[in-house]
């Protein structure tokens, strides 16, 4: 998923504070129109700032779905059989360390 500026206002207050002044112009900051007299908007490097902050949290989290996931379907097995004495400890800490090489933070 891609931050951009409707996603980042969006999650900075519940509810709508804010819309498009013209929708034919763009979602961008310049258009961007407060309903709300007791919000104010950030100013454009905030909201800069802010989009790259949530597209970083989103990507982290993608990170860890994908890890997870790996992890359930790789390497636990590895670590069952390991304790059951059916794989080693290195083959079970070799898939870990693949996993993370795979899905880097």
């Amino acid at each position: 998923m891609k931050a951009d500026l409707n996603k980042y206002l969006a999650s900075l207050h519940p509810g709508v504070w804010w819309n498009w002044k013209d929708p034919s112009a763009g979602e961008i900051y310049e258009n961007v129109q407060v309903l709300d007299d007791t919000k104010t908007l950030p100013s454009k490097e905030e909201c800069e700032q802010g989009i790259i902050a949530l597209q970083a949290e989103w990507d982290a989290r993608a990170i860890n779905l994908k890890r997870q996931s790996a992890y359930q379907t790789e390497s636990d097995p590895l670590f069952f059989k390991y304790q059951r004495g059916e794989a080693t400890e290195q083959e079970w800490l070799e898939k870990v360390a693949e996993i993370k090489a795979r899905f880097p933070k």
